[in-house]
């Protein structure tokens, strides 16, 4: 019996080939209310250029001793960070932790550029270099709070049918005060499916509960393929805030090609989800821009955190008559829960295993190049040399 389509895959209709068709991309915009535009609010361009604003850096940075790894490229990446730091404003604090994430960041710039120089041959090197900048400003600290995942799996709002769709990156924001009245709030619910509105999830409610904060798409590109998959991840972010009765509130997202990350906002107008592109893009191939990144997503987890904070003080659940008229979750059908098992392995298919283990060939093939690249730029961990003797 031949093995059954994947529902990610080979199934015409799903997220994946939806934002690699323009036709079937503008039809899903159509059902989920989305539009690009090309004119931003004055409320979206004073979010970025706060965002991207950086009039002052640690003095450090111009008198002390910069910590990179000894990589190929050290001198040129000190010498670009001296020369700007040098001609901004010197504080004392260094408020964002530029200086120990340097390590990281000079790491990071030499994976994009030895990409660069190689005429992109190696994706993942520039995948994985620009996970480590926004891993590092969004959760990788102890002051920063969020949660950082990559190819992780959401419930695409308005696609009936194939609802699951799988982003590059997200990082989301944990909250235990909305995870408490959930559980209270769950209990007066008539239909128990309702509450499943409030959760990005693809199995709805968990344990734990979390808001979409940002998304990004960092894959090889093919025509408008990432910008189509982060306006999908977006549209979602913003469609469970609203059932949350959150206040709006811009959600952004970026995408990467070649090596330049391109920020889009994300916002509603009424009933409308609008996405805009802004102009400004971080060319990673510079070790300014890497820098400026950095700070750009470190200012922007600081402000998820200060305002859900805020505003979750005054916060109650949504009731479940809001719930219903704010529904999103796109329904799966009886195709999708039978592919989903069969994935799962419920069905006792040894297809199913079969795919399970070319994935973990191929994870094991990426973590072999990520290793090369290490010892290649002389930074190689203690975890890499256990698994290599292994």
């Amino acid at each position: 019996m031949p093995s059954t389509p994947s529902l990610v895959s080979d199934c015409p209709t799903s997220p994946s080939k939806v934002a690699k068709s323009p036709s079937l991309f503008t039809a899903w915009r159509v059902r989920a209310k989305v539009i690009e535009r090309r004119i931003p609010t004055v409320e979206i361009t004073d979010h970025f250029d706060k965002l991207y604003e950086l009039a002052e850096v640690p003095s450090i940075l111009v008198q002390g001793h910069l910590r990179t790894p000894s990589l190929d490229n050290e001198h040129e990446f000190q010498l670009a960070v001296r020369t700007w730091a040098s001609r901004l404003s010197p504080a004392e604090e260094d408020e964002f932790g530029i200086l120990p994430a340097l390590p990281t960041l000079a790491l990071a710039f030499s994976r994009v550029r030895n990409l660069t120089l190689d005429d992109h041959s190696k994706e993942h090197a520039q995948r994985r270099g620009i996970h480590d900048i926004i891993e590092l400003a969004f959760s990788a600290s102890l002051d920063r709070h969020c949660d950082f995942k990559t190819e992780e799996s959401y419930r695409l709002v308005a696609s009936p049918g194939n609802p699951d769709a799988e982003s590059d990156t997200l990082v989301t924001i944990p909250s235990a005060t909305i995870t408490d009245k959930l559980q209270v709030a769950r209990l007066g619910f008539k239909d128990d499916r309702t509450i499943s509105e409030l959760y990005w999830s693809t199995g709805g409610p968990r344990d734990d509960f979390s808001i979409i904060g940002f998304a990004g798409e960092f894959k090889k590109d093919e025509n408008d393929c990432n910008k189509n998959q982060l306006i999908m991840a977006l549209a979602t972010a913003q469609a469970q805030r609203k059932a949350l009765s959150l206040k709006q509130s811009i959600i952004m997202g970026a995408i990467a090609p070649y090596g330049c990350v391109q920020i889009f906002s994300s916002y509603w107008d009424d009933s409308i989800i609008c996405i805009y592109a802004h102009k400004p893009q971080f060319n990673l191939s510079d070790p300014v821009q890497v820098i400026r990144l950095y700070v750009f997503c470190s200012k922007l987890e600081r402000g998820l955190q200060g305002t859900l904070a805020l505003e979750l003080k005054t916060w109650n659940t949504p009731t479940e008559t809001t719930l219903e008229k704010r529904k999103w979750r796109s329904p799966e059908s009886d195709y999708s829960r039978k592919r989903r098992r069969t994935e799962a392995g419920e069905s006792g298919n040894g297809s199913s295993r079969g795919r399970g283990m070319e994935r973990c060939m191929d994870i094991m093939k990426w973590r072999d190049e990520v290793v090369e690249d290490r010892k290649e730029g002389g930074v190689v961990s203690d975890e890499d040399n256990i698994l290599d003797s292994a």
